[in-house]
């Protein structure tokens, strides 16, 4: 009977069966579970590792790596040296990129440096010569304070070791140190002048941010105070509310 059916069946279809029997079914691959694919690191992160941290591994484990980045790319192992060397190549241009991007906002802030410190020699320099102008002019007011008398000091013996002469005695000097001791006490009048000035701003600002704070300050007792007065009510309410239940 076997045979007969044998017989009826096609050339090809023999084959097929024939090939059946002698190796039997073929087994299903077991499928992989939603926790099995998500395990799988994706291969970007596999390349990042490999290009940053592949020192880290031993050399079998980085070798490893690397033979499973050519299966995910598809790529022969000189194809993979040469993607890697390019890779390596961007990241360096990327590098030398940013370091020239710092050095030149280094420079740039350098240069504005120097500039700002340009400005402010070339501004104590106009200052020095409209004052040593003033002094020649006009005589000195005496200087009440003995504050001001020691801001002098310092000034007229900076103004001497800038000029490399000796500091002038006050109560006997001669015509060029009257000239230094009148541009000293000048200077002096002019600083006492510029601080009390900035003092005096200051003084305003603290007091408006004292009269801010006060006023905040107010605001918030008074919403606490009447957040108080709210429970106050509430607790009245209530307890009003429990003695008409008990007489009911």
């Amino acid at each position: 009977m076997a045979e007969e059916n044998d017989n009826n069946l096609s050339e090809e279809e023999y084959k097929v069966r024939r090939r059946i029997n002698k190796h039997g079914p073929k087994e299903e691959k077991p499928r992989k579970t939603r926790f099995d694919v998500l395990a799988i690191p994706h291969r970007r992160i596999i390349l990042d590792t490999y290009q940053n941290h592949s020192y880290h591994f031993p050399k079998d484990k980085a070798q490893r790596m690397k033979h499973q980045l050519q299966e995910l790319y598809a790529m022969t192992p000189e194809e993979t040296e040469k993607y890697f060397e390019q890779l390596k190549n961007e990241e360096n241009q990327i590098a030398k990129q940013k370091m020239l991007k710092i050095m030149l906002k280094q420079l740039y802030r350098k240069q504005q440096r120097e500039k700002q410190v340009s400005k402010a020699y070339k501004f104590v320099e106009r200052l020095l010569k409209q004052g040593m102008m003033h002094a020649f002019n006009h005589a000195v007011p005496p200087l009440i304070s003995v504050r001001l008398r020691n801001l002098s000091d310092i000034i007229l013996e900076q103004i001497c070791d800038l000029r490399n002469i000796d500091i002038p005695d006050r109560e006997n000097p001669d015509q060029f140190g009257l000239f230094l001791i009148a541009i000293s006490d000048w200077i002096a009048i002019a600083i006492e002048s510029v601080y009390y000035g900035v003092q005096l701003k200051k003084n305003v600002e603290l007091e408006v941010i004292e009269e801010q704070r006060k006023t905040q300050s107010k605001g918030s007792k008074k919403a606490k105070k009447g957040t108080e007065v709210d429970e106050e009510e509430i607790r009245v309410h209530g307890e009003e509310d429990l003695t008409d239940q008990d007489f009911e």
